[in-house]
């Protein structure tokens, strides 16, 4: 044990002065408002004006107010309720992963509350805000894909609770991490591609800032390099990972009139998909005419024909490790960052029909 022995001066000896705490009083005195309107805004009230709300939280938190509904919490134990924030419920990641933690939490005793973001950042704040009035323990949480600015998330650090990121994460905030090596995903995946003959292989991928597709398109670009081929930038895409968007990345390349890819790895399934059903329109053969592979293993990949070439996320695997460091963090455990490997799985709609 080492001892510090710290001389103090006559001013030092000055009698300790216990820091005021900020009450929703000294708000509405600095803001000018009364303290019913301040209270309804910190309680996400719609009938306090979305710009007044976002004045007081900000006011609130300048000032280190912090709501005493945590304190009633701490007397009382705890809520036993974990949050979710996922982007979509509708897909099958996000529902398993779901399936995971509830059943994770459910042994420990702990019930969840379910929200889903919709990938609407604002959406996302609202969510996070309402967490910070004592409805849970902790969070389990995806971020949004539109989100630029985390302090929402780092809110819920100032007010000590714990916070575990699964599937997607964001550098700098103070949380556990379950995530998919997608970087690896991406490189098995474009190696098979080069390995069944495949050169000219296009990628369609999602936002990248967000860091599940960021980390697959970097995963793409250097398993191209590392066989000699240099990724153009005209192989590359960026939009939605919906069935949409992949439909219309295909229209795109049609209408363009150019050389068409010889394959194309999607950031997503549901991308893959779309661009099937473009495929499909202009009279193309998957993998004949053109090779597809996906990321997520959506279960629809195994049921169509041609079957879809995807990478498995593990989704129950990586809930179930969600929710098991936030119990132990709110047993006193330490965060962690675990990283689950991907499993490649070869279906028909990339492999090359060989002449024999």
């Amino acid at each position: 044990m080492i001892i510090f022995a710290i001389g103090c001066t006559k001013e030092a000896k000055k009698p300790f002065m216990k820091t005021k705490k900020i009450s929703i009083y000294d708000i509405a005195r600095k803001l000018g408002v009364s303290t019913s309107t301040v209270s309804r805004a910190l309680q996400d009230n719609p009938a306090i004006s979305v710009e007044m709300r976002d004045r007081i939280r900000k006011t609130a938190e300048e000032m280190g107010y912090k709501p005493n509904v945590f304190a009633v919490n701490l007397q009382r134990g705890s809520t036993r309720t974990i949050g979710i924030v996922v982007p979509m419920v509708s897909r099958n990641f996000f529902s398993v992963a779901i399936d995971g933690i509830e059943e994770a939490a459910s042994q420990r005793g702990y019930d969840v509350m379910i929200y889903q973001s919709r990938n609407d950042p604002e959406r996302e704040v609202r969510i996070l805000n309402s967490f910070l009035h004592g409805k849970v323990d902790g969070v389990i949480a995806s971020l949004a894909s539109g989100a630029g600015d985390y302090t929402h998330y780092r809110a819920l650090s100032r007010y000590g609770m714990p916070l575990v990121l699964f599937d997607r994460y964001a550098p700098g905030l103070d949380a556990g991490t379950v995530l998919l090596d997608d970087y690896k995903g991406a490189f098995d995946t474009v190696e098979h591609l080069i390995g069944q003959g495949y050169r000219r292989i296009y990628h369609y991928a999602g936002s990248q800032r967000v860091s599940i597709w960021k980390n697959r398109r970097t995963g793409y670009e250097d398993a191209l390099r590392r066989h000699g081929i240099e990724p153009l930038s005209d192989w590359i895409a960026e939009g939605a990972t919906t069935e949409e968007g992949g439909y219309k990345a295909m229209e795109r390349l049609f209408a363009a009139g150019e050389t068409l890819p010889e394959a194309v790895f999607f950031a997503g399934d549901y991308a893959a998909l779309g661009a099937y059903r473009s495929l499909c329109e202009h009279g193309l053969r998957v993998p004949d005419d053109m090779a597809l592979a996906g990321f997520a293993n959506e279960p629809f990949c195994e049921l169509i024909t041609p079957s879809f070439t995807s990478v498995e996320q593990f989704g129950y695997r990586m809930g179930s490790a969600a929710a098991q460091m936030l119990l132990d963090k709110l047993d006193g455990g330490p965060y962690m960052d675990i990283v689950i490997p991907p499993k490649l799985i070869v279906r028909e709609s990339s492999q090359r029909k060989r002449t024999e």
